[in-house]
């Protein structure tokens, strides 16, 4: 990753401080000084960490819309490769994912811990579509080793747990999981991570009633269904299909027609790639294909 630039980050700053009509001293505070304001946005020095966060809220930005700013409006490189297995897993394109693979481990410039598990999502993704193809014990221990390591989980694990979750032993998952849980409501109030949130209890939910883990899912399903606000119609929509597989798989509803027509209905309602997520899923459990969202 290339360093940081002073020059670069200063001049951004002032361009965003120009762009909202403020001058110098509007956006200068008790431990940010206009000298050093000067100073950075012309590239003479670095703010210190607080100093920064603190001109970046006088500006009326927050830092994850900075760094989007500062990265020129594209996803960073994390971003890039996580939208392009999601896209390839969601086509079924597993010639492409493995092309992926192949082009990431040219590309890697050594062997250093996110690059294995950077390596390691994208193989769980072609595993998640291929029969044949196998995570080794190593391999899984190093992703359960990793989570467990990492007390306060960042997107990143987020992303990672949530994607390689199917690869865990129902032991790992089921405690990493009530971990998440426990944190979960911080990472609801962090915008850009609330989707991941409910992305990774739904992914939970899936995983453990495919595994038959009826019980377990339920904690999940509930612990969920409390932190649902009136937006969240995807998450809801899905919650409520686990809660009628789970009757099915209990034997307390009337069979699979509950299911498909509860499909039905959120088709009817103009939802058709949200039907077709559940439909998919619906044959995935029932034949005991796993899918991820």
């Amino acid at each position: 990753m290339a360093a940081i630039s002073a020059i670069h980050l200063g001049e951004l700053y002032r361009e965003l401080r120009l762009g909202r009509g403020l001058k110098m001293k509007d956006v200068v505070s008790g431990n940010l000084s206009q000298a050093q304001l000067s100073k950075f946005e012309n590239g003479q020095t670095m703010l210190s960490a607080d100093k920064l966060l603190s001109a970046i809220s006088a500006i009326h930005m927050s830092l994850a819309e900075f760094e989007h700013a500062y990265h020129q409006y594209e996803d960073s490189s994390f971003f890039r490769l996580a939208k392009i297995i999601a896209r390839l897993h969601a086509d079924k394109d597993v010639i492409g994912l493995e092309n992926l693979l192949e082009h990431y481990d040219a590309q890697a410039e050594n062997c250093d811990t996110y690059n294995r598990l950077n390596r390691l999502v994208i193989r769980c993704a072609i595993c998640d579509l291929k029969s044949d193809c196998r995570i080794s014990d190593e391999d899984r221990e190093f992703i359960a080793t990793y989570l467990y390591s990492i007390e306060e989980w960042t997107e990143y694990e987020l992303y990672l747990f949530g994607n390689t979750m199917q690869v865990l032993s129902d032991k790992d998952l089921i405690f990493l999981g009530k971990a998440f849980a426990g944190r979960s409501t911080m990472y609801l109030e962090i915008p850009d991570n609330r989707q991941r949130t409910e992305l990774v209890f739904l992914n939970i939910i899936f995983e453990l009633l495919e595994r038959g883990q009826g019980d377990a899912a339920e904690y999940f399903m509930d612990q969920l269904e409390c932190k649902l606000g009136y937006q969240d119609m995807f998450a809801r929509a899905c919650l409520i299909f686990f809660h009628k597989f789970r009757a099915y798989q209990t034997g307390q509803g009337h069979g699979r027609q509950p299911l498909d027509q509860y499909i039905r209905s959120v088709r009817e309602l103009g939802f058709t790639e949200v039907a077709d997520f559940l439909k998919d899923n619906l044959d995935r459990l029932l034949q005991g294909v796993k899918a991820l969202p």
